[in-house]
């Protein structure tokens, strides 16, 4: 998130809804992969924007050794209280986590303060990205790597899509949503390329990698964006009846595609490599 707008499409409920529905389904997958990805740099100094409720930031401090520095932040309070609340790996062997408000638009970092700079599915939000780009490869040090990620399409996501379908089934005369429009609205390669070249980063890949999220059963899938997504906001004027509506459809939706119980689902997102 970048500016106040955006921040409030993270308030209320939509915490706790995020921690608890959208990271095993969605979020944990791919910062599996991100950590990975981090860990095998050897970094000894990261930032994480966008960190969200702070599912890679504690996979980072359960593989980094203890002397990383590793400072987490986010815009929103209410997903970095979240994120404390559920904390980090506490060890000899795990770095500290330094949880900070900043703006990935005006970072509050010296230059050239950090080996690693990682950004999972923050982009996306961000009003001016090449702006965000700037910030970050401002606080890199020379030679350093920015990590980010951004969904793909609606289409390639099944969740999303199943919930999108809903949605406009209910609410034919409605724009279109959040999700459609912000979350999985930038998913071009080039696009995606330019934006950071723009903000002075050199891109060394833009990688599609599919992933399969999980969840209980397709109702709990189905809950996952209207209650944990910046679509809740979307929905609140329209009360609790059109979001139960919207989440029973989904559920629907997915269990004709998947079947009852333990759900498994395909996700596809691109993860960027660039450096300063």
């Amino acid at each position: 998130m970048a500016d106040d707008a955006a921040a409030k499409l993270f308030q209320g409920g939509v915490p706790n809804a995020y921690e608890q529905l959208m990271v095993p389904l969605m979020f944990q997958p791919y910062a599996d992969d991100m950590v990975a990805r981090a860990v095998a740099r050897r970094p000894s100094t990261v930032l994480e924007l966008a960190a969200g409720t702070g599912v890679v930031t504690r996979g980072l401090a359960a593989a980094l050794p203890s002397a990383t520095t590793l400072v987490a932040t986010d815009l929103n309070p209410g997903m970095l209280a979240v994120a404390e609340a559920h904390g980090a790996p506490r060890s000899a062997g795990a770095p500290d986590v330094a949880w900070q408000l900043a703006d990935a638009q005006a970072l509050p970092f010296d230059d050239a303060s950090f080996d690693l700079v990682v950004c999972q599915f923050g982009v996306m939000f961000f009003p001016d990205r090449p702006a965000a780009h700037a910030q970050a490869r401002r606080v890199l040090r020379p030679g350093g790597t920015y990590l980010f990620s951004t969904w793909d399409s609606i289409a390639t996501n099944a969740v999303a899509l199943a919930v999108d379908e809903a949605y406009r089934q209910v609410l034919p005369d409605a724009p279109p949503n959040v999700i459609t429009r912000v979350a999985h609205g930038y998913h071009d390669p080039e696009t995606i390329r330019r934006d950071a070249e723009a903000g002075g980063l050199t891109i060394d890949a833009v990688e599609a990698v599919d992933l399969i999220g999980a969840a209980e059963s397709a109702a709990a899938a189905a809950a996952a964006i209207p209650q944990g997504s910046p679509m809740r906001a979307e929905l609140e004027p329209h009360g609790d009846e059109i979001r139960d509506r919207i989440e029973a459809i989904a559920a629907e939706l997915l269990e004709r595609r998947f079947g009852t119980g333990p759900i498994r689902t395909p996700i596809r997102a691109f993860v960027a490599t660039a450096h300063r």
